[in-house]
C-alpha cells in the first residue's frame, strides 16, 4: 500500500492490479456491514506486504474493503493489516463492506 505525493491517498497495488483505497472507502460509507470469515485468507495473507508494527495496533472494528475483480470474484482491497491482526490473535471473522463493480471500475487505476 502506499499514497500519493501529499500523503492523502491510499493505494492498494496487487500483481496487475491498483485501487484507489480512499476512493473505495468513501463510496461504502453508507454501505451495509458483513461479517468475512479471514481463516480462508491466510494463505495469501502471507504474499501481502504487511508491517508486523502497523498490524499489531490495526483496528480490528472498522471494516475491510472487498471488491469484486472482473472475472476473478472478490478480492480484499483493504483490511490486510487487520487481517494479519485477527489471524495471530484467532479471531476469525471481521466486518467488511463489499462494493459494486461500478465501484470496483470507478476506484481500478490499473488491471485487466
Amino acid at each position: 500500500m502506499t499514497g500519493d505525493p501529499h500523503g492523502e491517498r491510499e493505494v492498494f497495488r496487487f500483481l496487475a492490479w491498483a485501487w484507489d483505497v480512499t476512493a473505495g472507502n468513501a463510496l461504502a460509507v453508507d454501505y451495509p456491514v458483513r461479517r468475512a470469515d479471514v481463516t480462508v485468507l491466510a494463505g495469501i495473507a502471507q504474499l501481502i506486504g504487511v508491517h508486523q508494527a502497523r498490524a499489531a495496533v490495526a483496528d480490528l472494528a472498522r471494516p475491510l474493503l472487498v471488491a469484486p475483480m472482473p472475472g476473478a470474484g472478490l478480492f480484499m482491497i483493504d483490511g490486510w493489516h487487520r487481517i494479519t491482526r485477527a489471524l495471530a490473535e484467532g479471531v476469525t471473522h471481521l466486518p467488511a463492506k463489499v462494493l459494486t463493480e461500478a465501484d470496483e471500475a470507478r476506484i481500478r487505476l490499473r488491471g485487466p
